[in-house]
């Protein structure tokens, strides 16, 4: 199913800039998977697997990108499900954690892509301060660009991946240009971690 990415567009080869501020050379756009119902399924059954040997009592989304993701996920678990706002909003209760109550639960934190570890960071953070116990992050892409060692680092949280991108480009090799491969394979090459 990996290779229906490219085809669908969800794995885009070009120059773009991220919402870290960073220029890439390729772009993994899974809020696209929402507009597909055969990769939905499937991505949705990916996260499913990867969750199962993990130990929380609630999912929790980051926004927008694992708000979808963790909604399905958490129905089909059985788990309480809720969600973190970029920030607190100014209005009603002012929370920044809506949906489950997270005090003193078992969290597990769900985003699409991590890159930088910045939003999942941050998410951790909001759970924490909403009283949760921060437990794991689990997203279906690391494009290894240090992200899941910077959490583990900064929040002593492990992050798990469903899939990493040099996984993924070696799947889809035979499927793009040589070039945008080789540029791909070139940009990753420069994160050590």
């Amino acid at each position: 199913m990996i290779e229906k990415f490219v085809e669908r567009g969800i794995l885009k080869f070009g120059r773009f800039k991220l919402s870290s501020g960073l220029e890439s050379p390729f772009y993994v756009d899974l809020r696209g998977v929402l507009g597909e119902a055969d990769l939905f399924r499937w991505v949705v059954e990916r996260y499913r697997e990867a969750a199962a040997g993990l130990d929380f009592d609630v999912v929790v989304g980051v926004a927008t990108g694992g708000i979808p993701y963790a909604s399905v996920l958490g129905y089909l678990m059985g788990k309480p499900i809720g969600y973190v706002r970029p920030e607190a909003k100014g209005y009603g209760t002012g929370r920044q954690v809506e949906g489950a109550d997270v005090t003193g639960r078992r969290v597990l934190v769900v985003d699409d892509v991590l890159t930088t570890g910045r939003s999942v960071s941050g998410a951790l953070h909001a759970v924490r301060s909403a009283g949760g116990v921060a437990t794991g992050v689990l997203v279906f892409l690391d494009r290894e660009q240090c992200g899941a060692a910077k959490v583990k680092a900064e929040a002593g949280v492990e992050v798990y991946s469903v899939y990493k991108m040099r996984d993924v480009l070696e799947v889809v090799k035979p499927h793009i240009a040589e070039e945008h491969y080789r540029s791909a394979v070139e940009y990753l090459a420069q994160w050590r971690c």
